[in-house]
């Protein structure tokens, strides 16, 4: 029997000459916290997406928080979220002492539902977060209420970002990943940018004086910037392969694939599945890894349930994350390992 496949292969986008370049190049100036590495990243960060402003920070859980809390939200305020989400999004809401609000997502896959949020709108209702999930953009009209989008699975050139802030996620198995964590806020208020570069260092300006109230250790260090820089030029070519294999699927999988639009940035593969459990085992068999990408809805932890309001039922929502299954797609997969998956999902469908 082969050996099983890796759900992801890092090794593939970053053990090149040119990413260890960029850490020699950190290490021989011994500027490992800020500097130019980082401002370069913000820099074109920003311009992927068209944005004035990057602000670099250390995950995207802390783009999630730092944004929300740069916006001015806390205790006594609604932030309206999807029931389908990394439970990131949800926790930075209750972190920065806000109440969410969650809300069914759309009939056609896991995202946020614009009747739904239309519904859920109150005079609490501070924020709304749209999540771009797989790269696919949530597009949502907030009206007067301002929008902090959750880009942390839609990094890529020309991403998805619509609202007042941007929060996106550099984790190792994104599309443009690092050497661990990493994250940044994007938006084009020149003061909000200002606030979020203080409170990403402890509330200081340049001069050490502490300006915002709030304020933690959300740096990113230089030799991260350094790769992420080197790989954003290599991003072109791994969507385009990631396309090639998901069109490889799509031609067996058939209706179960989860509908997604022709510029999705293919972050994740996913399809949906009424007896998903024995396509997964059946898979599992063949050597084939997958995932489930959520099990539960957003707020269905134990410490988390009760801190939620849910103003109406989740029926898309819970019938989503019984059938989602997603299946290895990245650069690293060749073609034999691509015709592998798709032997697998013949007699697994």
């Amino acid at each position: 029997m082969k050996a099983p496949l890796p759900w992801v292969d890092l090794s593939v986008g970053l053990a090149n000459a040119t990413v260890r370049a960029a850490v020699d190049r950190v290490l021989g100036c011994g500027l490992l916290v800020g500097g130019e590495e980082v401002a370069g990243l913000e820099a074109e960060v920003s311009a992927w997406f068209g944005r004035e402003y990057g602000v670099a920070v250390s995950s995207g859980t802390m783009a999630l928080e730092l944004g929300l809390a740069a916006m001015g939200l806390g205790p006594g305020d609604e932030v309206i979220v999807p029931a389908v989400s990394f439970v990131a999004t949800l926790g930075a809401v209750l972190r920065v002492g806000a109440t969410p609000v969650v809300v069914d997502v759309r009939a056609d896959g896991p995202w946020i539902d614009q009747a739904a949020v239309r519904a859920a709108c109150s005079s609490k209702t501070a924020a709304i977060i749209p999540v771009h999930l797989f790269g696919v953009a949530a597009r949502l009209e907030g009206g007067n209420v301002p929008v902090l989008d959750d880009a942390c699975q839609a990094v890529a050139p020309g991403g998805p970002s619509f609202g007042l802030c941007t929060a996106l996620s550099f984790y190792p198995t994104k599309v443009l990943g690092g050497l661990g964590e990493g994250g940044m806020v994007l938006t084009d208020d020149a003061a909000l940018a200002k606030r979020l570069t203080a409170m990403r260092q402890h509330g200081s300006d340049h001069t050490g004086r502490v300006v915002e109230v709030g304020g933690t250790n959300g740096r990113l260090d230089a030799v991260s910037a350094a790769v992420l820089r080197a790989r954003m030029p290599l991003m072109e070519s791994e969507l385009a392969r990631r396309s090639e294999i998901a069109k490889a699927y799509d031609a067996v999988v058939g209706g179960y694939a989860l509908r997604r639009p022709t510029d999705t940035t293919m972050s994740t593969y996913v399809l949906l599945h009424p007896q998903r459990e024995a396509v997964r085992e059946s898979l599992a068999g063949a050597g084939i890894p997958s995932a489930v990408y959520y099990p539960w809805l957003v707020h269905d932890h134990p410490a988390i349930r009760d801190r939620v309001l849910v103003p109406s039922p989740l029926l898309n929502a819970t019938e989503y994350c019984s059938q989602t299954l997603a299946l290895p797609c990245h650069g690293g997969l060749s073609d034999d390992d691509v015709a592998r998956v798709v032997h697998a999902l013949q007699v697994a469908l």
